[in-house]
C-alpha cells in the first residue's frame, strides 16, 4: 500500500465533535447501567441472538467486560486512523488540489462510523443486561438494524461524496 505523499492538516468540525460526545456518552451510559445493574444478574447472560433477536446462547456475566474493552479500543484506533486521513485509500489519486476535501471526507467518514459503532455496542450492551433482567424479551432488532442501517448509509454517502471530488 503507498501512502498518499501529501500532507494536508484538517481539522475536526463542530458536528465531529458533537458526534465523538454523543458516541461516549452512550457507551459510557450503558457501562455505568451494566455496573450498576451487575449484582442483579444471574451468572449467566445472553451473549448470542438469533436473527429475530431471541437468546439462543448464553455465558458468564463476565463477558460484559468484553463489548467495553473491544468499544474503547476500537475507539481508539478508529480515532488513532481518523486523524492520519493521508494513511487511507481512496478511490481516486489525491492531487494537491483535491487533497484537503478528500482528507476531509474520509476522516468525517471515519468518525461517524466510529461512532455509530459505539452506539451499536452501547445498544447490544443494554440489551445483554436487560434480558435476563426482564426488561427486554431480547435484542432490539428495530434498535440494531436502524444503527446499522445508518452506518451503511453513512458508508454509501461517504463513497459518493469522494466520487464527486475533482
Amino acid at each position: 500500500m503507498q501512502k498518499n505523499p501529501i500532507a494536508v492538516e484538517t481539522e475536526k468540525t463542530v458536528l465531529d465533535r458533537m458526534c465523538d460526545a454523543v458516541g461516549l456518552v452512550l457507551f459510557a451510559g450503558s457501562i455505568i447501567y451494566s455496573i450498576v445493574m451487575w449484582p442483579q444478574l444471574p451468572e449467566n447472560v445472553p451473549i448470542h441472538f438469533n436473527g429475530a433477536g431471541e437468546a439462543d446462547g448464553y455465558g458468564s456475566k463476565w463477558i460484559l467486560m468484553l463489548m467495553p474493552l473491544l468499544g474503547i479500543g476500537l475507539f481508539a484506533l478508529l480515532g488513532f486512523l481518523e486523524r492520519h486521513p493521508e494513511w487511507h485509500n481512496y478511490l481516486k489519486p489525491v492531487t494537491e488540489e483535491n487533497a484537503e476535501r478528500l482528507y476531509t471526507a474520509s476522516r468525517t467518514l471515519l468518525n461517524r462510523i466510529k461512532n455509530l459503532t459505539l452506539v451499536l455496542f452501547a445498544q447490544i450492551q443494554l440489551d445483554i443486561v436487560r434480558v435476563p433482567l426482564g426488561k427486554s424479551a431480547g435484542l432490539g432488532i428495530w434498535a440494531t438494524g436502524t444503527i446499522i442501517g445508518l452506518m451503511l448509509a453513512v458508508t454509501v454517502f461517504g463513497i459518493v461524496k469522494q466520487v464527486r471530488i475533482k
